[in-house]
């Protein structure tokens, strides 16, 4: 799919990438459509995460054992 950009400014945003990183419109279209997918991504997982972050401690702590440091060591203090 073919694009054309018909916005002054971010014309003029494109220009100002190229006099900085001497990339051509079509790699800082795709640099900043990467990052922007990224960024998305990342916000999306989090937000899952999030949601379900109750679930997984719920389901943690019926899965841990209570740890008693005792049981490491025998009467004389030394490991088992």
């Amino acid at each position: 799919m073919a694009i054309n950009i018909k916005n002054a400014e971010v014309d003029s945003l494109i220009k100002r990438l190229r006099e900085l990183t001497g990339q051509g419109p079509t790699e800082i279209v795709k640099a900043a459509l990467e990052r922007e997918y990224r960024e998305l991504r990342r916000q999306r997982r989090q937000t899952q995460l999030a949601e379900h972050l109750s679930a997984i401690q719920s389901a943690a702590s019926q899965k841990a054992n209570d740890f008693v440091p005792d049981s490491l060591y025998d009467e004389d203090g030394l490991p088992k």
